[in-house]
């Protein structure tokens, strides 16, 4: 996973859920879920002054999204294959 980044020096652009989420075209939910379960690892949000609503580094989020992407494969089917199965 990337490293989290460390400190207010970090002036990078930030990102909401929703606008991750639309970014990666997903659902704002399971951005949501994925920055709430800590074994995701997220960085802390940041919010901007006179807002309630978090927001994450997209510099972060883009190495995060991509390493994500990139452990996944596709699953493979063994109820077709004749042995066991239902």
């Amino acid at each position: 996973m990337p490293e989290t980044p460390e400190g207010p020096e970090q002036e990078a652009e930030s990102m909401t859920i929703p606008k991750l989420a639309e970014r990666v075209g997903r659902s704002r939910s399971l951005i949501h879920r994925l920055a709430s379960t800590p074994a995701e690892k997220w960085p802390a949000p940041v919010y901007r002054p006179g807002s309630t609503r978090p927001e994450y580094p997209v510099a972060w989020f883009d190495a995060y999204w991509a390493a994500r992407q990139g452990g996944m494969t596709q699953g493979k089917r063994t109820d077709l294959d004749g042995e066991g199965g239902v």
